[in-house]
């Protein structure tokens, strides 16, 4: 049974999403309505922060690639950041990696929009 934590503040106009835990079949649901909800109130830009995150399936991985197709219709785009090297390693294995824009901290995220 995986356990998910986020949290999430604003900066300007980019929210800030830090994932800890697990993001897998069970958790994934729970987590794209957290950030479709952003995406719902006009939220464009969010920073995912992974440094947390201890495990990602491909159903999280699912969440993350259909929140930033939804963006990019809006002129949004999600970016991670602080990418520990377990999950950089499974973005790596499964192809993931060149989908994204990763950044080593929160601010150089931010300031990349």
């Amino acid at each position: 049974m995986g356990v998910l934590q986020y949290s999430s503040s604003r900066h300007g106009n980019v929210m800030l999403i830090r994932i800890g835990g697990s993001l897998d079949a069970e958790t994934a649901p729970k987590f794209d309505g957290k950030i479709s909800g952003e995406i719902n109130k006009g939220v464009k830009k969010i920073v995912c922060n992974m440094e947390k995150l201890d495990y990602i399936a491909s159903a999280g991985l699912g969440v993350l690639i259909g929140a930033n197709d939804m963006l990019g219709k809006q002129g949004g785009e999600i970016r991670l950041s602080a990418m520990n090297e377990k999950i950089r390693k499974i973005f790596k294995l499964l192809g993931f990696i060149n989908l994204f824009k990763i950044f080593e901290d929160d601010q150089k995220a931010i300031d990349s929009f």
